[in-house]
């Protein structure tokens, strides 16, 4: 069983968010995981209005985060102690998901089939600031519905769109189609991660070989998808 990690912020109205921390561990768990959120395991004995026992609930959820396999940041409000934890998962390469309505287990991370699904991390660093067109991205996996939501469904290819470029300010649509299905959408530049890194894409490869067909033209010098 895959061990995630919930953050969600302590500090503000303590009560109430002890009590969204238990409703996201209980999401968590109907959709199979095993959810641990530090706050409601450390605040037993740590008390976060006492500096000391604060930083040792700190240090004792960083130590839990790094056994994940994955972390999960709930919500759009992100306390300094959620910032430390994103920070020290991009560090140690710990897949991160942002789940932005932590109350609706249609936007819980969860694969369809036995692969993880992709994340930013799994993209090139930067490349969400650089142009889209006729590059691969990574869709984000809130805007595929749970029963599609798999790694393979998640990879696209951008073929134009006034949002492919990063400053264009009038329209941020950009324009996608799947490789190996030839499927289109149009969704905005915000709704994909970035460009999957190479060895990502080796990844995907090997566990949908269908891909390597659809991305051999990826091959030739002149082709750039996954450059």
């Amino acid at each position: 069983m895959k061990m995630v990690y919930i953050a969600s912020p302590l500090r503000g109205d303590y009560n109430t968010n002890i009590k969204n921390a238990v409703e996201y561990c209980r999401l968590a768990a109907e959709k199979g995981v095993l959810p641990l959120a530090p706050h409601i395991i450390f605040s037993q004995w740590c008390n976060d209005t006492i500096l000391e026992q604060r930083e040792q609930g700190l240090r004792l959820g960083l130590a839990l985060l790094e056994k994940a396999d994955e972390l999960w940041v709930m919500g759009t409000t992100f306390s300094q102690g959620m910032q430390g934890e994103v920070a020290f998962a991009q560090e140690h390469g710990i897949p991160m998901f942002f789940v932005t309505h932590p109350h609706d287990l249609n936007y819980y991370p969860v694969s369809a089939d036995e692969n993880r699904l992709l994340s930013k991390l799994d993209c090139v660093p930067e490349s969400s600031r650089e142009s889209y067109e006729n590059q691969l991205v990574v869709l984000r996996h809130e805007h595929l519905r749970p029963e599609y939501r798999t790694s393979r469904n998640q990879v696209w290819l951008v073929t134009h769109g006034p949002g492919c470029r990063p400053d264009y300010v009038h329209s941020d649509t950009i324009h996608l189609t799947h490789p190996v299905d030839g499927d289109r959408m149009a969704v905005r530049r915000g709704d994909v991660w970035g460009v999957p890194k190479p060895e990502m894409m080796d990844c995907i490869r090997q566990a949908y070989p269908e891909f390597d067909a659809a991305l051999q033209p990826a091959a030739e010098p002149e082709g750039g998808l996954c450059q």
